[in-house]
């Protein structure tokens, strides 16, 4: 609900920006809905979040646009605001959706219903102060938009963006959550495939944090400069639903989702089980296999999996991340300074010691050992 031009002509090219916005989106769910793959709810979460935000372009355009606006009231004002229940739907289905993409047993509970309060609020306040006016003054109050800057709507239009943005950030801790579960879990971790993900969330809240400024704002630095403001939304919103486009049918499928975790864990542990990690580490050398997981090192060593991320967040002091690529590394240094594996490349060294990726081992590598690896094997040399 932003976005001030009073033009004559039925749609300028500001519109059409706002138009092509809510056709993308409406196209981008629907090639995500006909390429679904069965079972992924979190493709249904993501379609009804493109279609919300293009109910929200067109309602924006009704309400904004001077000639559609008018044209619509001298049909029926009542067709107005139709798309207000909208706003308040995007910042939970935003969460639940990254929820869903993160922890693949991922289920609606019926606490979730509670979400939907803020828009049935809305829409009984709507009743009250708009459609139940004759139709005369419905026609009044927003021929030349009043209605809009009453008390109800600048709180309604404030608390809409406050809700994207809070749900967002809400959505950002339960990705940074996941990403400690992933390091508990697994020892090959790459941070840039969860990068789309942080995109998205991020782009939903920087657009509302946008629309939230051009509307605090919007009365104190005059018509020009709002109307500026409010238009460059449409452009922006043109331009993330693009982005989201690429993003989509590039990265959506990549996760397989974590178990989500209960609650603290309580798994107690014992001196031998603790020697028995340690012994099978150096006997057996289970962190050269590049698939290594907490689950499959925890039935190798016949042990539940929270009693071995007990003891080795608590004896070892490390996440299964750090326990293993600490092995790995120690196996690339020996690598490294072996003469007789001079002829081994650095990918070699890497892929030898259980790595998989060139970027995950120079960047550990250089944490733990102070320099990269080229630059340690060249130290190894001189000092032979």
């Amino acid at each position: 609900m932003n976005g001030l031009h009073h033009d004559s002509l039925l749609f300028n090219v500001h519109d059409l920006a706002l138009l092509m916005a809510a056709g993308q989106y409406l196209l981008l769910a629907a090639l995500l809905f006909s390429t679904r793959r069965p079972g992924d709810k979190s493709v249904y979460l993501l379609v009804a979040i493109l279609v919300v935000s293009a109910v929200q372009a067109v309602d924006t355009l009704l309400i904004w646009s001077e000639p559609l606006r008018r044209a619509l009231l001298s049909w029926d004002a009542n067709a107005l605001f139709v798309g207000s229940f909208s706003y308040w739907l995007q910042g939970p289905l935003l969460f639940g959706y990254v929820a869903s993409v993160l922890y693949r047993d991922y289920r609606w509970r019926w606490n979730v219903c509670l979400h939907l309060l803020p828009a049935l609020l809305v829409g009984a306040l709507l009743v009250r102060h708009y459609y139940s006016l004759p139709s005369e003054a419905k026609v009044t109050a927003m021929w030349d938009q009043s209605f809009l800057w009453t008390p109800l709507m600048t709180h309604f239009i404030t608390g809409w963006h406050l809700s994207v943005i809070g749900y967002g950030a809400a959505s950002v801790w339960l990705i940074a959550r996941y990403r400690r579960q992933l390091l508990e879990q697994y020892a090959n971790v790459e941070v840039s495939e969860r990068g789309w993900l942080l995109w998205v969330v991020w782009g939903f809240m920087l657009l509302s944090g946008w629309k939230l400024s051009v509307h605090l704002v919007g009365n104190r630095i005059g018509d020009d400069w709002s109307n500026l403001l409010g238009i460059a939304s449409h452009y922006l919103a043109l331009i993330f639903v693009t982005s989201l486009a690429f993003v989509s049918i590039r990265y959506t499928h990549l996760f397989a989702g974590l178990t989500a975790v209960g609650g603290a864990e309580t798994a107690a542990f014992t001196a031998e089980q603790v020697e028995r990690v340690r012994t099978f580490m150096e006997r057996e050398r289970p962190y050269l296999a590049d698939d290594i997981s907490l689950e499959l090192l925890a039935r190798r060593l016949s042990l539940p999996e929270r009693t071995l991320s007990r003891i080795l967040n608590h004896h070892f002091k490390m996440n299964f991340f750090e326990f293993i690529n600490r092995y790995r590394i120690e196996e690339a240094k020996r690598l490294l300074c072996n003469p007789q594996k001079s002829d081994l490349t650095i990918m070699d060294v890497l892929a030898e010691s259980g790595f998989s990726s060139k970027s995950t081992f120079n960047t550990i590598f250089k944490k733990q050992v102070g320099q990269t690896p080229s630059q340690y094997r060249k130290a190894m040399q001189r000092d032979r």
